[in-house]
């Protein structure tokens, strides 16, 4: 089910069930995101590194919502989600103002081993104003 790969991934590079997040993705899957695309399997699993390796939060939590599927063919789905950020990072006292909220635009493919993420988009619809750099 296309929702227990949206809910997976998380501030570590693996998913909830320990799975590593690229493994979540085709092996031409994509991440759009600032600051760009993120193409093909090995491409993430580097990305994710980088993240884990220079982590620039202290401490990142994820609330996904509003998660709409439709199947596109029998093996294919597209579907959107909002995911609100919250996120304390440097010296910072935690807050219960989001980092960020946004859309996940989503295309999944059905395969052997369960649904795959084809590609994410990222649109940012509201930011709280800190700036992070992400690797």
């Amino acid at each position: 089910m296309c929702s227990s790969v949206v809910s997976s991934p998380n501030t570590h590079g693996r998913s909830t069930t320990g799975v590593p997040i690229h493994e979540l993705y085709m092996d031409d899957g994509e991440v759009t995101l600032p600051p760009g695309p993120v193409r093909g399997r090995d491409a993430l699993r580097d990305w994710g590194q980088q993240i884990v390796d220079n982590t620039p939060w202290q401490t990142i939590r994820h609330v996904c919502g509003n998660m709409r599927f439709v199947y596109d063919g029998d093996n294919a789905a597209v579907g959107t989600s909002v995911l609100t950020v919250f996120m304390v990072a440097g010296d910072q006292a935690g807050t219960t103002v989001p980092f960020s909220v946004g859309e996940d635009h989503d295309r999944f493919v059905r395969t052997e081993q369960g649904w795959k993420f084809a590609s994410r988009r990222w649109i940012e619809l509201f930011a709280r104003g800190d700036t992070l750099k992400l690797p």
